[in-house]
């Protein structure tokens, strides 16, 4: 009898034994799937901040970029159409477009002229980066120029051949860089006759616009 209470209670601690194991290998997984659940929640949560985050720092971004564009299209816009500048016979006649919203102030002397053009005032303080000057200087072409040659030697001036667009037979010099001691910018240097003509920005943000204004449409009486 002994033996067969024996075997039963055995047979049940075998029958515990085998449930204990799948019940806690379930606690286990379920205890898993909640760590994870939760994992996801807070990943899931901290994306979709990051994601409004991001798409309202994008947004900002693009439309700061439109207000800009806008802005600048406007400044453009402004410009134009083109006022158009004609210096009295003595000094070539030369004849060229600018924007109407700059200012011009004419120096003119018995053979020389000094031309100023600057948006809106025009400054006389010397360490003013102007955006436009025209010189006739009443000096050969050939002494003006030897001039640049120690900048150019030194790199502080890069040089090249130049014809203007409207005057092809007039060759000169167009040098880019530290055009004075302490302004960069460009500057054209085109002979004419026993003068000199000389087309400088003083500022390297009207570079584009000495290119595509001024000098496309710069035009004299060789």
């Amino acid at each position: 009898m002994s033996g067969m209470i024996n075997r039963l209670q055995s047979d049940q601690r075998g029958v515990m034994n085998t449930l204990t194991i799948p019940l806690i290998m379930s606690v286990f997984m379920l205890i898993l799937a909640i760590c994870f659940g939760l994992w996801a929640f807070v990943e899931r949560t901290d994306y979709k901040t990051n994601v409004d985050d991001k798409v309202d720092s994008a947004v900002k971004v693009a439309v700061d970029k439109a207000n800009t564009e806008k802005d600048n299209e406007f400044l453009e816009k402004e410009k134009e159409p083109y006022k158009a500048y004609t210096s009295p016979s003595q000094y070539g006649a030369f004849t060229f477009q600018y924007p109407k919203t700059w200012s011009a102030y004419a120096n003119e002397q018995a053979e020389e002229i000094t031309l100023t053009m600057h948006p809106d005032v025009i400054s006389s303080n010397p360490k003013t980066a102007q955006a436009l000057k025209v010189q006739v200087l009443n000096r050969q072409y050939d002494t003006v120029v030897k001039s640049l040659e120690s900048e150019i030697k030194q790199g502080k001036l890069t040089a090249a051949a130049y014809a203007l667009p409207s005057v092809p037979e007039s060759v000169g010099l167009r040098v880019d860089g530290q055009i004075t001691t302490d302004k960069r910018g460009a500057a054209v240097y085109i002979p004419i006759r026993d003068k000199t003509i000389i087309i400088t920005t003083e500022s390297p943000e009207k570079v584009a616009e000495l290119n595509e204004i001024i000098l496309k449409s710069f035009t004299f009486k060789p």
